[in-house]
């Protein structure tokens, strides 16, 4: 399988909603928020993106405390994150002022219902500028809904939908170092229709070809094959 990042209709959206952040003037609040479901690629993305432009990219993981969220966005900074709380938010502040940085926190679910990470995600935006993304599953935008202070400073918001004919085609077409014919891919696109999928599909067609000495897939090799979800 070739090793490219595919710009499908969702990246391109998500670069669109990266650049309107940074092109906002700094009376203008610059948060970001990115939901949909599972799948779709928000986190490769967001991964991508972030190598590519010295963002800090931070995964919220379950029962992650303030404390613990501050030491992996000071870690990320680049520094040794200090035992103080108090001392932690002025290391993330002081930083971010002299070297402005954009912050990606993904699987923010984890961290929703925590209503001191919330506000303090809203400090970090208000006394340093910089732009704030915040991505989630579906229900993401409504539970933040609740926190007023919070939602009215999210000024770009994008939806990751399901891939369309003419995204699948160019994964396809750009990921898989075997030929898959029109045909088959029309049968191949009806088994898949999120990011983890067409991987191991297009990975279980590559191995299949190479077993059996085949120089391209089509309809028959396709219809028998099993993609789990």
């Amino acid at each position: 399988m070739h090793k490219l990042f595919v710009k499908t209709r969702n990246v391109k959206n998500f670069i669109g909603l990266m650049n309107n952040l940074i092109d906002k003037s700094n009376e203008v609040p610059k948060m970001g928020l990115i939901y949909g479901d599972p799948g779709l690629g928000k986190t490769q993305t967001a991964v991508w993106w972030a190598t590519n432009n010295d963002a800090v990219y931070v995964r919220a993981q379950n029962k992650m405390t303030c404390r613990w969220l501050l030491e992996k966005i000071v870690y990320e900074l680049g520094e040794s994150p200090s035992r103080k709380m108090a001392d932690l938010i002025e290391q993330c502040i002081t930083h971010l002022r002299l070297k402005p940085q954009i912050i990606i926190i993904d699987e923010v679910d984890y961290l929703i219902n925590r209503h001191r990470i919330v506000e303090t995600l809203r400090d970090l935006h208000d006394l340093t500028g910089v732009p704030i993304v915040l991505i989630g599953m579906q229900e993401a935008k409504t539970k933040l809904g609740k926190y007023r202070h919070l939602y009215d400073r999210i000024s770009e918001i994008i939806e990751f939908k399901p891939f369309s004919k003419d995204d699948l085609d160019v994964i396809v077409e750009e990921l898989s170092e075997i030929k898959i014919t029109d045909e088959a891919k029309e049968i191949f696109f009806e088994k898949t229709n999120r990011f983890r999928q067409v991987i191991k599909g297009i990975s279980l067609l590559e191995n299949l070809a190479k077993t059996n000495g085949l120089n391209k897939i089509d309809v028959k090799q396709v219809k028998g094959l099993t993609i789990e979800k």
